[in-house]
């Protein structure tokens, strides 16, 4: 049953569709900071926004701090307390104020007391944002006197000056610390015993050790939490940028995340982790930045985004269930960018026309990745997890992600897909094994077959672990008959149940050993004899239906190379292998790749079927250039698309605007017509 304070939380939070964070870094101490902020340049903004909360610094990775702590970590040049000031904004714009505070990354702490610094697994001290040099930053360990001598100290002084209303932590990803306070605390946990050395160097121990870190980050923010709900009742916490397991929600009010707009031109990291924090029962938001910055190039200045790709980005989000934060930074002085300001009223004009499509909806359950490694530090997922969407989200899937604590007895998914996850529990394989015997699809691939029961379960064995280098399959429906070549290890598998679904053949060089002396670029590698295929003697895929339902498992990383390449090739692959589990599927379109579509149920119930055109425009993927700019979207739209539903549905329109369509329903299928459209629209049909 939840607490009141969580159901307050997860109510103004979820009614939220648009917040802002101001990003005024402390770090710069050549500036005087905060001195160009009044009310009069402030308040109109955030009024005219109509924002559930606006973020402000309190503490950046830096240590220095916008308010003039005890501990003498205020910014050298402050020219207001800033927390105290927006107090009074958040006040008069009626908005709730929450403030931004780095975790465990702190230069000042680290600076005066070394001891509390986290230790690297060579035992160098952990260090972070060298490239900058006008400010530093230590990893601090979350077992030192850190809590009580100084984090503790903020946020005492924050609450009893400026009242926020929660907390946003980032930083909390700078581990795993080994310093001995983390060793000794290590030993405790697993008993196990010896020199550290010696330890070390035994293979399980990173993955222990990462266990064993999950779990420490978990008490860290539990602390957290409970010392801003002691000092504020209603007060919300959120860590930001991390992905921690549902067994670790439990200090969380809402998820959030600020690293997915500013260096990532591709908008699928946005929809992905929106689709993971949809199956977490928590209100999300991600905050999509209006200034492009990457820190891949350093040379080039940062420059404002139009406004259209902020609204792309925006719709992305929403369209995935999360709430939209809208990330600005300030001038110098610390007012806010007019030209920005009104940007930023154009996305929440958008998203106001578009809320009762976005706010309360749930996500439908037709297609899910699923995490089942315990022991991987996650931040946006691993590559197979990022490589799973991202392929099936271009085949239109709309897929959710989650971990295996998500797996029940009675699930609703069709299809679940496993991607390169080494490990599984015994609860997990046996949820995934009752899921295929009752009719669902299961989809594997790569590392997967490691684990045991998935050995059992399909009736396939290892028996040579990257038997080939490279390896091509012919499609059975491929227009040109065009080979797809994954350039990236093959399983040997042997066969105990399963059956082979698709062999798989060598490239003409592979056993050629003056290939060597040609870069892997040159357009005569890789390719397969297609007069005189030779075999590889293994399968790429193998297939086995199991009790009402079937699995099938590919034989190499096929979603990590998708995540790497986006080959085009692997795409067509992966929709021929999806039509072999799902002939019939619940949704299909012939929508282009760039339209991404997310499945949801709106507040009355309502079907949903969001529709974000993500096309930049044009190329921005050029080599070796610096021209990644998203300038004017071309529309889309004029495609078709099917559900399969029980009734026929009451009505059948586009949204925003109500606009009618041409639909049909026959034998359960709905078929309707999706008109031209800009960014973003929705199909809404009722009462099925």
């Amino acid at each position: 049953m939840q607490s009141g304070h969580l159901s307050n939380a997860k109510s103004w939070l979820n009614n939220s569709m648009m917040n802002l964070l101001i990003d005024y870094y402390p770090e710069i101490q050549f500036r005087p900071y905060g001195t160009g902020c009044t009310l009069d340049n402030t308040v109109p903004w955030i009024r005219d926004l109509d924002l559930g909360y606006v973020c402000i610094y309190a503490k950046g990775h830096s240590g220095y701090t916008t308010w003039k702590s005890a501990l003498g970590t205020h910014h050298r040049m402050l020219g207001r307390d800033m927390p105290a000031f927006f107090r009074e904004v958040a006040s008069r714009a009626g908005c709730r104020l929450i403030l931004y505070y780095s975790g465990m990354l702190d230069g000042i702490a680290g600076l005066r007391h070394p001891d509390w610094i986290m230790r690297d697994f060579e035992d160098k001290p952990k260090s972070f944002f060298g490239e900058f040099r006008s400010f530093f930053s230590y990893g601090i360990c979350p077992r030192s006197r850190y809590w009580e001598d100084w984090v503790s100290v903020h946020l005492k002084e924050l609450f009893s000056s400026c009242d926020p209303d929660g907390i946003w932590v980032d930083g909390d990803w700078a581990g795993p610390c080994f310093c001995p306070r983390c060793q000794e605390a290590f030993r405790k946990a697993t008993r196990w015993d010896g020199r550290w050395e010696e330890m070390k160097r035994r293979p399980d121990f990173m993955q222990e050790y990462s266990r064993f870190w999950l779990q420490t980050e978990h008490e860290w923010r539990m602390r957290f939490s409970a010392e801003v709900r002691r000092l504020k009742p209603d007060a919300v916490y959120s860590a930001g940028n991390v992905s921690p397991r549902r067994e670790f929600a439990g200090p969380f009010d809402w998820r959030s995340g600020d690293f997915f707009s500013p260096g990532f031109f591709n908008l699928a990291p946005m929809a992905q982790m929106m689709r993971w924090y949809a199956t977490l029962d928590l209100p999300a938001d991600a905050y999509i930045c209006d200034t492009s910055f990457t820190h891949a190039r350093k040379h080039v200045r940062s420059r404002t985004k139009t406004a259209q790709r902020m609204m792309q980005e925006a719709a992305t989000v929403a369209s995935a269930g999360g709430r939209v934060g809208y990330w600005t930074y300030p001038q110098g002085d610390g007012a806010l960018m007019p030209s920005r300001m009104r940007k930023a009223i154009a996305v929440r004009r958008f998203l106001k026309e578009r809320e009762h499509l976005f706010l309360g909806s749930m996500p439908v359950a037709w297609t899910g990745i699923v995490s089942t490694d315990d022991s991987v530090q996650r931040f946006i997922g691993g590559e197979g997890i990022q490589g799973a969407h991202k392929a099936l989200a271009a085949l239109h899937r709309s897929p959710l992600v989650m971990d295996d604590g998500a797996l029940g007895p009675d699930m609703p998914w069709d299809l679940l897909v496993v991607p390169e996850e080494a490990r599984m529990s015994d609860r997990a394989a046996e949820r995934l094994a009752a899921f295929v015997e009752r009719g669902g699809k299961l989809l594997t691939s790569g590392s997967t077959i490691r684990v045991k029961a998935v050995q059992d379960l399909l009736g396939a064995f290892p028996v040579e672990g990257e038997a080939e280098a490279d390896g091509h399959v012919f499609l059975r429906d491929e227009p040109f008959g065009e080979p797809t070549g994954i350039d990236c290890p093959w399983d040997r598998l042997e066969l105990k149940g399963a059956e082979e679904l698709y062999p798989l053949y060598r490239s003409w060089d592979s056993r050629n050993p003056e290939c060597r002396n040609l870069d892997n670029n040159w357009p005569m590698h890789g390719h397969v004899d297609e007069l005189d295929p030779e075999p590889a003697g293994c399968p790429a895929a193998v297939a086995r239906r199991i009790g009402k339902g079937m699995m099938i498992h590919i034989a190499t990383g096929i979603f990590a190379f998708y995540q790497r390449f986006g080959d085009p090739q692997i795409l067509r692959w992966l929709r021929e292998v999806l039509s072999i589990l799902q002939p019939r599927p619940f949704f299909s379109t012939d929508a282009p790749s760039w339209v991404d579509v997310s499945l949801r149920r709106s507040r009355d119930g309502s079907l949903l079927v969001h529709f974000v055109n993500q096309n930049p425009g044009r190329d921005i993927s050029r080599l070796h250039a610096d021209d990644v700019w998203v300038d004017e979207i071309p529309e889309t739209g004029g495609f078709r698309a099917a559900l399969r539903v029980s009734e026929r549905p009451k009505t059948v329109v586009f949204e925003p605007g109500g606009i009618r369509v041409d639909w049909s329903f026959s034998d359960g299928l709905l078929e309707f017509a999706v008109p031209r459209f800009h960014i973003h629209g929705a199909i809404v049909a009722d009462g099925v």
